[in-house]
């Protein structure tokens, strides 16, 4: 009876406690908000600028892999030359062919095998 007199009622208390945690949960729920939307906008620009070396890398790849490019290079740091059709030799069928068993199935083993542990 005294806690009536003195506007004590634990139900306002309950109702004043939920509000309360509602309102932290409010809070808490915009600053991570905050924060996953910085973390997206830090890795979208991250991405763009991934793609942009990629495409750079290509472009220098394509540059580098071009005919003339590698004709260039091979001719001026390795001194080579393009050979003398007397120099070429063509093989015959016959000796491209593989004989015997025993070569026939070491070419159908793969390089590497299954591990085991």
């Amino acid at each position: 009876m005294m806690d009536a007199l003195m506007g004590f009622d634990p139900r306002r208390v309950v109702k004043f406690a939920g509000l309360g945690a509602l309102f932290l949960f409010l809070c808490w729920q915009h600053v991570q908000a905050t924060r996953i939307g910085y973390r997206v906008e830090s890795t979208r620009r991250e991405a763009r600028a991934l793609r942009s070396r990629v495409a750079d890398m290509r472009l220098k790849l394509d540059e580098t892999m071009a005919p003339g490019a590698l004709a260039a290079r091979a001719s001026t740091k390795l001194g080579m030359v393009p050979a003398a059709p007397g120099s070429l030799r063509s093989l015959s069928g016959a000796s491209l062919e593989v004989g015997g068993l025993l070569p026939r199935l070491w070419a159908r083993l793969p390089l590497v095998g299954p591990l085991r542990s």
